[in-house]
């Protein structure tokens, strides 16, 4: 259950931590492949990410126990280890040494170096991150029933992206209990969304909200018919992995948005969007609303980052009546993946 800060700060307040527990994406999948590695900068550590001539990955941290050097700089892949270019030291996936190349002691077996624990999901790797050091994850992420199945377009490589973002990582979040900014920062309907229902428990929030689309128009690209008014489901779980899905009365589609700290000032945002088929279409293209929404969300995604880039923390904000139950309610459950404040 989600718990209060410590020290006598506001309960609304912030956690003053910047890399909270959790599973958080480090990578897409198709960004390494086999034979591969990719060095990459999260919670303000080193990692690198490598996968085996087999295929096998492993994601481990980027120093070298020999002497120290970062693996992912000249570092290569060799079967099923990754070497290191200054004394040509072999380790596997689970970080332990294999080969000393020109020793008769062949390897150290009590060296390793420190693994972390990932998960490949929906093309997306992810990490378990505890800044208590656990390396048990204690929850799995998710099935998205919609992407398991073939009705889905295929997503591509265009619809996956990562932006580098000036911002608490907890920000990305708090858009799921601010309906009230659609219309002043994506340009949405005078139409004001309506929160429907916001529900907390344990590792997860979720929160349904009825949001128009196409106000003032006969037709648009995604709204042939005419303006509709459609019920969107945002999901959280944790810190690092959010999603909204949309209905079939505007087009079933998802929009993946996975927020992860680089280090005590930035955080990427990775988003992955994917659309249900258009009816009657067999290809791997999406085409008509599928394409539209796309497109549009590609756009609406970095509308926010202004706000977050260049607003001040208010420790004790006020919030209108409106917004001010949902707003205490994240607040109070994102307390339970930081640390107690000191």
């Amino acid at each position: 259950m989600a718990t209060t800060p410590e020290g006598g700060s506001s309960p609304l307040a912030l956690s003053t931590h910047r890399y909270p527990r959790g599973w958080f994406q480090i990578s897409f999948s198709h960004e390494v492949s086999a034979g591969e590695l990719k060095l990459v900068k999260y919670f303000g550590r080193d990692i690198v990410i490598f996968r085996t001539e087999s295929g096998k990955l492993g994601v481990i941290d980027a120093y070298c126990q020999h002497l120290g050097q970062n693996l992912g700089i000249r570092g290569r892949v060799s079967q099923e280890d990754i070497v290191c270019p200054w004394h040509g030291w072999h380790w596997d996936v689970d970080g332990n040494n294999t080969l000393i190349p020109y020793s008769t002691e062949k390897c150290k077996d009590h060296v390793k170096i420190e693994k972390w624990t990932h998960r490949e999901w929906y093309g997306l790797i992810l990490v378990w991150h505890d800044p208590d050091g656990q390396t048990e994850p204690e929850w799995e992420p998710p099935k998205i029933p919609l992407l398991e199945e073939s009705r889905t377009y295929p997503i591509r490589e265009q619809d996956r992206f990562t932006h580098r973002i000036k911002a608490h990582p907890q920000m990305v979040l708090e858009n799921g209990c601010d309906p009230f900014h659609i219309h002043w920062v994506h340009g949405g309907s005078e139409n004001h969304p309506e929160p429907v229902s916001f529900e907390t428990d344990q590792h997860t929030f979720r929160v349904k909200i009825m949001v128009s689309y196409g106000d003032g128009f006969e037709r648009t690209q995604l709204t042939p018919d005419g303006p509709v008014r459609v019920p969107l489901q945002l999901r959280q779980y944790g810190i690092g992995i959010g999603f909204v899905l949309f209905p079939p009365e505007l087009l079933e589609a998802i929009q993946l948005s996975c927020v992860t700290p680089v280090d005590e000032v930035f955080s990427d945002y990775n988003t992955t969007l994917a659309a249900a088929r258009e009816p009657g279409d067999t290809g791997d293209m999406p085409i008509n609303r599928a394409a539209a929404f796309t497109n549009w969300q590609k756009r609406v995604v970095v509308h926010d980052f202004f706000t977050w880039e260049n607003m001040k923390y208010l420790e004790k904000p006020n919030f209108a009546r409106e917004e001010a139950k949902n707003y205490a309610a994240v607040r109070h459950w994102s307390h339970q993946f930081y640390p107690p404040a000191k």
